[in-house]
């Protein structure tokens, strides 16, 4: 099967993504108790005829390193693994997946909100969005097949057009203090420090 498929799926599958997060679009049901978890939902089974799909190409090689760089490209990969359940402590993953909505609802209690805090500390001191840099250092660590290439290069735009959509809500909702704390802190790729700036 060609993989142009695959590559439509998977772009629809961003788009259609994107748009269902944009309160913009959504409107007031964005809002609703049951939406995020339907946003959860729905993003998970969408997901689920990839890899049929990927198993029913023909892929050609196209990036197989030495032993010696698989190694390096394997702790990279999980270090990028564990830099994301780091990132996991720094949100409310109760409210991020619509489980304390739902929670809440059963319940008969009010609906939670999130707190307009702007989080400076854990993983989000170190990049302004820690998710974001997990998922592409998952995605480009490991040796690829031309399908693999092609998938790595449409969720990378994906991920470039979230961060740059999350950053004007940030911005609008936080204003200056948000402008402030991305003069300090990077969006994606983390400051390498090796020595003490204020020596």
């Amino acid at each position: 099967m060609t993989p142009l498929y695959l590559y439509a799926y998977l772009i629809f599958y961003c788009i259609l993504h994107s748009l269902l997060a944009d309160r913009k679009i959504i409107g007031r049901a964005y809002d609703l108790w049951w939406y995020r978890f339907f946003y959860v939902l729905q993003s998970v089974i969408l997901l689920l005829p990839f890899p049929y799909l990927y198993t029913k190409i023909d892929h050609q090689q196209f990036f197989n390193p030495l032993v010696f760089w698989q190694i390096i490209l394997g702790v990279l990969w999980f270090s990028g693994l564990l830099f994301g359940v780091y990132a996991s402590k720094s949100y409310d993953n109760g409210m991020f997946l619509g489980i304390s909505q739902i929670k809440a609802r059963i319940k008969g209690e009010k609906q939670p909100e999130i707190p307009k805090i702007l989080k400076k500390t854990g993983a989000l001191s170190i990049v302004r969005h820690p998710y974001y840099t997990a998922g592409l250092i998952l995605i480009w660590a490991r040796p690829m097949n031309s399908t693999d290439f092609v998938v790595t290069l449409i969720l990378t735009a994906y991920f470039i057009i979230g961060y740059i959509n999350e950053e004007r809500k940030l911005i609008k909702e936080f204003g200056q203090d948000y402008i402030e704390y991305s003069k300090n802190v990077p969006a994606l790729i983390p400051k390498l420090r090796f020595w003490n700036e204020k020596q």
